[in-house]
């Protein structure tokens, strides 16, 4: 009798998977600044960015045209003019109130004003009076805020809210509100345009 040979099915050693960035193993993707072997499958960046150039630019040349556009066109981040736009705020803020008052006389006469700043200034009312006070709020607004002005003129919008005891309930009627709005802006920008140190410091920071 031959005897048969029972063969015994003995389990493989398999290896196994090494993660990727561990000790053991390193990663398969490129390092930044090493240049990757020839025939390398392209990374998700590159995917993504190809996709983008294809759906939204048409052609690579357009993309790169506007990529140095928008860098000729975009003004350099500076902490002088943050400097200044706070220094602004803080002599908005600090103003004294006043007492402001504007009466028209008649046609070919100029209007009864308490202060110079309004005489130039034509209203609906025959009378208006406010009591100023510096504004509630000095917000920074408008294309600086949104990373969007471009060169060369770099414009800031501040937009300041007046005060409830400035107005009336009833203002919004016979143009009253637009009226006082007039009056304050003005008295504001007479404000501000007086010399003194704050002002001479938010002006060298800018020119800065």
């Amino acid at each position: 009798r031959r005897r048969r040979e029972r063969h015994v099915a003995r389990p493989s050693r398999r290896r196994r998977p090494v993660s990727i960035g561990t000790a053991k193993g390193r990663s398969s993707m490129p390092k930044k600044g090493v240049k990757r072997p020839l025939g390398a499958p392209p990374t998700n960046e590159e995917l993504s960015a190809y996709s983008e150039t294809e759906l939204l630019y048409k052609s690579n040349l357009f993309r790169l045209s506007t990529a140095e556009l928008i860098k000729e066109v975009v003004p350099p981040q500076s902490s002088q003019l943050e400097v200044a736009v706070r220094a602004l705020r803080g002599e908005i803020l600090s103003l004294p109130p006043a007492e402001l008052s504007w009466e028209d006389r008649g046609i070919g006469k100029l209007p009864l004003v308490s202060h110079a700043e309004l005489s130039g200034l034509r209203l609906a009312n025959h009378k208006v009076s406010l009591p100023w006070a510096p504004p509630e709020h000095v917000e920074l607004v408008g294309s600086y805020l949104l990373r969007t002005v471009v060169r060369p003129s770099l414009d800031v919008d501040v937009a300041v809210r007046i005060p409830r005891a400035c107005l009336l309930s009833k203002d919004y009627l016979d143009h009253r509100y637009v009226d006082k709005r007039q009056l304050y802006l003005a008295h504001l920008g007479a404000q501000l345009a007086k010399p003194s140190a704050a002002t001479a410091a938010t002006a060298a920071a800018t020119a800065a």
